[in-house]
């Protein structure tokens, strides 16, 4: 199990070398690496979170975009660098029950 392990976080590795091989390169360091893997919240830039999903047997950390209005949501980590499952809500936006809010309509001034 330990040599499949490696063997799948080798490949995943490998891979990411290759996809982002091809890419320019920039003279500086971004602030953060929008939709890359993460491993602490300060690694993500301005309305990102560091999110942990699992598919099948596998989890991944990535900057991932705050909920909107109505969407899913977490304000709690089990580790303080990254969030389980959801995102917290845009700013202006507070998580209820597991879910962000929607914004009441709009209401016009005569």
């Amino acid at each position: 199990m330990k040599t499949f392990i490696v063997v799948l976080v080798s490949s995943i590795v490998l891979t990411m070398f290759g996809v982002f091989a091809d890419l320019p390169q920039e003279t500086e360091v971004p602030a953060s690496v929008s939709n890359g893997i993460c491993s602490s919240q300060s690694e993500c830039g301005v309305g990102q979170c560091c999110l942990e999903t699992f598919n099948t047997d596998m989890a991944l950390v990535t900057c991932s975009p705050l909920a909107e209005a109505g969407a899913p949501c977490s304000n709690h980590t089990e580790r303080a660098d990254s969030y389980k499952g959801h995102c917290p809500c845009k700013e202006g936006l507070e998580c209820l029950n597991g879910f962000c809010p929607s914004l009441p309509e709009p209401v016009p001034v005569e």
